[in-house]
């Protein structure tokens, strides 16, 4: 868990109950959850967390890098751990049916951003990718 305290450290954000909470939730059982799921779970240790609160500390943890949102087909939000939070970018794929995340350490972003300034004459500054599909498991 060093990589995920680390990264908070980074950004100058607190290790508080709730934010432990949520990253000890989140690394014991390695699966995805919503909103709603990880605030029923996080009541039994800290039965005054707030659904407003579970929100906000999932919403900076995305925000840094240690978790990854998930829109999903049922207008769910889901969210899952990042398992390379301190690495150089890369991009995730979420297996539809599962919700399982895996990290894709690899970006085209440079060809991308020549066929666009070439095609478009537009400067690319940033971008975000999911790739979305069936896992090994679940194909």
């Amino acid at each position: 868990m060093d990589p995920y305290l680390e990264k908070l450290r980074e950004n100058r954000l607190k290790l508080t109950s709730q934010r432990t909470a949520v990253l000890d939730l989140f690394h014991k059982d390695n699966s995805t959850k919503t909103p709603y799921s990880v605030h029923k779970e996080l009541k039994k240790k800290l039965p005054h967390i707030g659904l407003p609160t579970v929100y906000r500390v999932l919403e900076e943890l995305k925000e840094i890098g240690i978790m990854v949102q998930i829109p999903s087909e049922d207008r769910q939000l889901y969210y899952g751990l990042c398992h390379l939070p301190g690495e150089k970018h890369h991009h995730h794929f979420v297996c539809r049916k599962c919700k399982k995340i895996q990290e894709v350490p690899h970006c085209n972003l440079k060809t991308v951003s020549t066929f666009v300034q070439k095609r478009l004459g537009a400067v690319v500054e940033s971008h975000s990718m999911q790739i979305e599909g069936l896992c090994a498991g679940c194909k």
